[in-house]
């Protein structure tokens, strides 16, 4: 009888325990005055930030979280709670939808992408890259012209749903998809796209975690991975390889932002690591929430120097030009480590952006519509410049010399050039190298165009500058052409 108490106390406080990680009701406060350091400093913690700038921090808090806050005692700051509970803001949220404006569910979104799969078979395969922690697969849509094909274009690789609550970060990678089918064959820059790129979505790369917010724990952020007999959960986002558990990451595997027994512990990001290997991006559009804020790396320190630093700031401003939001370097939001953009940029030198949709995690839903109008054609942008600023960057995987059509070559050596004066002589001297290549393709196609009667590429290279060295090397193609076919 003595061990069966022992035992049954046990499990009432696994339960306990669970429970209360699981339906404690979280809140989101708000520290004003703080210096950047303090910003650093709560990141450097492992707390939840969800949004900061040069002397303020909106941070996710369990009750206990928000008494060890309040005992740090910084300098002229004042501590305002935001939203009280979580738990109820978005319940009301789930209660306030409407047909036409509501979130995903999982089985919906899975519905639809194999509907979609299947009525567009021509430019869209699904495919599962992985399993999750609890067995769910990993649903990855290509769209390109020959689905089926690995084909010599740049390729851009979109994801969402990396953290479980930010449900609006599967929303946007969802509806250009939609827009992108739909679209193909009748409006021409989205047919373009199509056919000159290869671009994979992961709408939820954290599919468990997902479904563990909208059915349980409403504030979820990790995936569901089972860490001791009394705490679940890795933050994804700390689990990429770089800088793994720097800054901005926690050891504590109770913690929202637990990184994690070692980098790629977890299933979801040793899918997206093989993924990545095996397809080697030119661009990387990830969605998070909340912050209206367009990101680039590095995100493990402030002032990491980036090579590439003044294309990442352009990228980032061009999709402001969309969306409206702030370009930003990641570190600036606050430090943290083990991220995708750090990754896979040092990996592969794949530009990589994050956009922090809305103004919280879970937006109403009635704003999903202006969401994502704001902010799909950031996605279109990134799969066009898989072949401009991906293509161009020293240490970048594409080949110049397997380029399939002209359009893309021009565009790269317009944009490459612009970036030229504001490169380290080494990094210059590189993107010089890549240029002209890109440039000897170029060329050859051109030539080719124009002897089989077509001179729309050559009318375009004349009306070209930072193009114009393609020029003389079409006529040399053009006069070796004549002299051997005589």
């Amino acid at each position: 009888m003595r061990l069966f108490s022992v035992l049954l106390c046990a499990i009432l406080v696994f339960f306990a325990c669970t429970e209360l990680h699981a339906g404690d009701p979280r809140k989101i406060v708000r520290i004003d005055g703080l210096s950047s350091t303090e910003v650093s400093s709560l990141g450097a913690q492992g707390y939840d930030i969800a949004r900061a700038g040069e002397d303020f921090a909106e941070i996710v808090v369990s009750q206990n979280e928000l008494k060890k806050l309040t005992k740090l005692h910084y300098k002229k700051s004042k501590l305002t709670v935001l939203v009280a509970d979580v738990g109820a803001y978005i319940n009301k949220v789930l209660a306030d939808q409407t047909p036409g404006a509501e979130y995903y569910t999982y089985e919906r979104l899975v519905a639809t992408l194999n509907q979609w799969a299947e009525q567009y078979p021509t430019i869209a395969k699904l495919y599962s890259i992985g399993k999750s922690s609890e067995g769910r697969d990993i649903l990855a849509m290509k769209i390109s012209d020959n689905p089926d094909v690995n084909e010599s274009e740049p390729a851009a690789f979109i994801n969402g749903g990396h953290h479980a609550r930010e449900w609006i970060s599967i929303e946007t990678p969802m509806e250009a998809m939609k827009q992108l089918l739909e679209g193909y064959g009748k409006d021409s820059k989205l047919t373009q796209l199509v056919n000159t790129r290869e671009t994979w979505f992961i709408p939820v790369v954290n599919p468990d975690g997902w479904i563990y917010s909208q059915t349980q724990s409403k504030f979820w952020r990790k995936n569901r991975r089972q860490i001791d007999s009394v705490n679940f959960g890795v933050d994804l986002n700390r689990n990429y390889s770089y800088k793994w558990g720097n800054s901005g990451a926690s050891e504590d595997p109770s913690a929202d932002t637990y990184a994690g027994p070692n980098a790629f512990s977890e299933p979801e990001t040793q899918a997206i690591k093989a993924l990545c290997e095996r397809e080697r991006f030119q661009t990387c559009l990830s969605f998070h929430s909340y912050s209206e804020l367009n990101l680039y790396p590095f995100s493990y320190a402030k002032a990491a120097p980036n090579p590439d630093k003044s294309k990442f700031q352009y990228l980032a401003q061009d999709i402001g030009e969309f969306n409206h939001y702030m370009p930003q370097n990641s570190a600036e939001l606050y430090p943290a480590s083990g991220v995708i953009d750090d990754w896979i940029y040092t990996s592969f030198k794949t530009m990589a952006i994050t956009i922090e949709l809305g103004k919280t995690f879970i937006p109403p839903a009635n704003q999903i519509a202006e969401i994502n109008k704001l902010n799909v054609p950031a996605v279109f942008l990134m799969m066009e410049k898989a072949g401009t600023y991906g293509i161009t960057t020293p240490g970048n995987f594409f080949n110049p010399e397997s380029l399939m059509e002209t359009q893309t070559g021009i565009a790269a050596l317009v944009d490459g050039a612009d970036f030229l004066d504001s490169l380290s002589t080494d990094h210059q001297l590189k993107t010089i190298d890549k240029l002209q290549k890109i440039g000897l393709r170029v060329s050859e196609l051109t030539a080719l165009e124009m002897l089989s009667g077509n001179s729309t590429t050559w009318n375009v290279l004349q009306d070209s500058p930072s193009a114009s060295f393609v020029i003389p090397l079409v006529k040399n193609r053009l006069k070796f052409a004549e002299i051997h076919d005589k």
